[in-house]
């Protein structure tokens, strides 16, 4: 996904709620990378802004991890959206913030760039250090 289909994906998940897009369209990218920032370290121990990890600035902007990470990002901001609404609206962000802590720990589980072998496929970890794989 780019940096635009994430942020109409924000729109889709917020149901275009137009009141409040005033308040959040000016943050929008800084949460899109707050998300960004916090899947990246997980993946491969690095942040944006250091190095070869730029920010998500125009829409044709791509984030530099695997496809199955991206919608993460929209469901980061929508929470973050939502974060500071009323109740109703703090309750509907809650779901994206579970969505997004899903594919973190995902990435934590099977070890980010660390656990792909050279040809692609997965590396087994195991979940305890003393019985051998």
């Amino acid at each position: 996904m780019t940096l635009g289909e994430i942020k109409d994906q924000v729109m889709f998940q917020t149901n275009n709620d137009s009141e409040d897009v005033g308040d959040y369209l000016p943050h929008l990218i800084d949460y899109i990378n707050e998300g960004y920032d916090a899947l990246l370290n997980a993946w491969c121990k690095a942040h944006i802004g250091t190095g070869e990890y730029d920010r998500l600035e125009i829409d044709p902007d791509e984030p530099q991890l695997p496809e199955w990470t991206h919608r993460a990002l929209a469901d980061y901001a929508t929470w973050l959206v939502y974060r500071n609404g009323n109740p109703q609206k703090q309750n509907r962000g809650a779901a994206f913030y579970s969505a997004f802590r899903e594919v973190l720990n995902r990435i934590n589980s099977e070890g980010g760039a660390a656990g792909i072998n050279e040809d692609g496929t997965r590396k087994i970890f195991s979940q305890f250090r003393n019985i051998p794989v």
